[in-house]
């Protein structure tokens, strides 16, 4: 979905968990929660001029699922980015 998306991927790490969906529609995916004392979970960010306008396209990609929400990246260069990340939707 986003490899058409044109722009920079940038590795860094978000705080949080991740988990094995095993049930509703994300099943046999993995769900990220994002936690400020979380572990620290590797992730790639796209930087990108375009994601305001692929936004809503994406969210249907993903699904009823997850829900986008706002994470702080740290990157691998030591800057920090706030971001958007489709976290997995559960009770717990």
């Amino acid at each position: 979905m986003v490899s058409r998306i044109a722009g920079q991927w940038k590795p860094g790490v978000a705080l949080g968990y991740v988990f094995e969906v095993t049930w509703g529609p994300a099943e046999g995916y993995q769900g990220f929660i994002a936690d400020p004392d979380g572990l620290a979970v590797v992730v790639s960010v796209l930087q990108s001029s375009e994601l305001t306008k692929k936004w809503r396209e994406i969210d249907e990609f993903m699904g009823a699922g997850f829900e986008r929400a706002p994470v702080s990246v740290e990157l691998d260069d030591g800057g920090v980015l706030a971001a958007q990340i489709h976290v997995a939707l559960t009770d717990s």
